[in-house]
């Protein structure tokens, strides 16, 4: 039993560190750089891109149901994309690497009516660089990545990266 342990130690700390929160600063959202145009299928099927977007003030969550700090992220999401719609801005869900049904079970279980799209092959992960789930990118109107944030947020800090990059 011990050498069990030993031998799945590493890899149950590899699956928690992928999960974990990484303390890292507000972003100052002085980006320049282009958002890559993304075009990934939604759980239903048909295909959503960044550039639908454009317009728009778009934070871009990358998220897995197996991740814990995911999980308790999404209820913050889904209230900022009530509260912000209407003033310009989009949430834009990523779900990287699980299949279509269980991803179109899990948020209608939970209520989240922003739009999703999943990268199911991962394919999303070195265009966007992600090191950390959740990750969430902020882009602005003109399709500017203005920052980023590794790891989980809460409340506050979502709605301050919101107004700030409204104010774009």
């Amino acid at each position: 039993m011990r050498r069990l342990l030993i031998l799945i130690a590493p890899i149950l700390l590899l699956n928690l560190a992928a999960c974990s929160p990484v303390a890292v600063p507000l972003p100052s959202l002085d980006g320049t750089e282009p958002a890559p145009d993304i075009v990934l299928p939604t759980p239903e099927g048909d295909l959503l891109a960044l550039s639908d977007f454009r317009g728009q003030a778009v934070f871009i969550n990358f998220w897995g149901t197996y991740c814990p700090p995911c999980v308790k992220e999404m209820p913050i999401l889904q209230a900022l994309y009530e509260e912000y719609a209407d003033r310009g801005l989009m949430v834009l869900g990523v779900n990287v690497e699980e299949e279509p049904e269980k991803v179109r079970a899990w948020t209608q279980e939970h209520g989240v009516t922003f739009p999703i799209v999943i990268s199911d092959d991962g394919t999303v992960n070195p265009i966007f660089g992600l090191r950390a789930m959740p990750t969430t990118w902020f882009v602005d109107a003109n399709g500017i990545l203005r920052g980023r944030i590794d790891g989980e947020m809460n409340a506050a800090t979502a709605r301050g990266v919101a107004e700030k990059l409204l104010r774009k």
